[in-house]
């Protein structure tokens, strides 16, 4: 009976290192459909309205993936296609804003309407400055690539909508 108990124990424990190697499988290079990435910040007009970045994926016209979720500077966001350009994804990270005051009162109904902070999710992986992780799919299977290099794109002109709604 000991040796069926040393068996068991030892194919249990063989199992669980097998599951190991199922995690998220990162290939270095980026498919060849993805061109050079680039990011750009921006700072809303008004008081309150917050900063961040964009980061732009381009892809060729054949790209056969589809690209959903892309890690960057320590943060994760939902890549989207922009509607003007189906070769272009786009990933909007807002910076957390300033808190506004806490009320601190020893009545807790004082309190109320305090807002929590914004916390930022831990992504799972290590990555360097200028470095991407980017989750796609093709033929149905899961799949993350490494995009190294995203140089930022500033112009000194701000672009508007509609200029003629500014007010000086």
């Amino acid at each position: 009976m000991k040796p069926f108990f040393l068996s068991l124990s030892a194919l249990l424990i063989l199992m669980s290192f097998s599951n190991c190697a199922n995690g998220k499988q990162l290939q270095e290079e980026p498919p060849m459909v993805v061109k050079e990435a680039y990011y750009t910040t921006w700072k809303g007009g008004v008081r309150g309205a917050g900063s961040g970045f964009n980061l732009f994926i381009p892809v060729t016209a054949d790209a056969e993936i589809e690209m959903d979720t892309v890690y960057f500077r320590g943060r994760k966001s939902v890549l989207e296609k922009e509607p003007f350009d189906p070769h272009l994804y786009v990933a909007r990270f807002k910076n957390p804003g300033v808190n506004k005051d806490f009320v601190m009162h020893k009545d807790p109904k004082m309190e109320y309407g305090n807002e929590l902070p914004a916390v930022i999710e831990k992504i799972p992986f290590e990555l360097e400055e200028g470095e991407a992780v980017v989750r796609y799919t093709k033929d149905g299977v899961e799949k993350f690539f490494r995009i190294k290099d995203i140089q930022r794109r500033d112009d000194g002109e701000v672009r508007l909508k509609k200029p003629e709604n500014i007010q000086h």
